[in-house]
C-alpha cells in the first residue's frame, strides 16, 4: 500500500470532494431526513477550490479527507474538514489539521475560526481548539464555534 499524500485539489475534483463530506457526515448516525436537510450545505463547488485553499489527502488516487479554508489574513475559517468514515481515528484528521494550520500560517492568518459538528468537538479540543460560542442553525440543533491561534 502505498503512502497517503496531500496536494491541492483540482477543480473538476468537486463533485468526489462533496460525496466525500456527505459520506463522512453520515458516519455519525444522523438520520436520512437530517441528511437531506444538509445535503445542500456540504457541496464544494469548483469555483470554492479555484478561490480557496482546498487540500486533498489521497493513497493511489483514492480521496481519504480534505480541509478548505476560507477568509482573508489575519482572520480565517476552516471551512471544512472530512474524512473518509474508514479514515476516521488513524491519525489522517490530525495530519489534515496540521497541514491546514501551516498552511494558513504562511499565507498570513493568525487565527481560524470553525462551526464543529458537535461529534467533532472533541477531535478539535484535541488538537488545541477552544470553543467561543455556538451558532443555532436549527431549533433545537446548534454547532460549537471554535477558535484555534496560530
Amino acid at each position: 500500500m502505498s503512502e497517503i499524500r496531500l496536494r491541492p485539489a483540482q477543480p473538476h475534483e468537486a463533485d468526489a470532494v462533496t460525496e466525500l463530506s456527505r459520506r463522512s457526515k453520515a458516519h455519525w448516525g444522523y438520520s436520512q431526513e437530517f441528511l437531506d436537510r444538509v445535503r445542500d450545505i456540504l457541496v464544494v463547488h469548483p469555483h470554492q477550490i479555484r478561490d480557496d485553499l482546498v487540500v486533498v489527502a489521497e493513497r493511489d488516487s483514492e480521496l481519504l479527507g480534505f480541509y478548505r479554508l476560507d477568509g482573508k489574513p489575519p482572520e480565517g475559517e476552516l471551512a471544512d474538514l472530512f474524512l473518509e468514515p474508514a479514515a476516521i481515528g488513524t491519525g489522517l484528521g490530525r495530519r489534515l489539521w496540521e497541514h491546514a494550520l501551516a498552511s494558513a500560517k504562511a499565507k498570513g492568518f493568525e487565527s481560524l475560526d470553525l462551526e464543529a459538528d458537535p461529534n467533532a468537538e472533541p477531535f478539535y479540543r484535541h488538537m488545541g481548539a477552544v470553543r467561543t460560542g455556538e451558532h443555532e442553525v436549527s431549533p433545537g440543533r446548534s454547532l460549537p464555534i471554535m477558535t484555534v491561534s496560530l
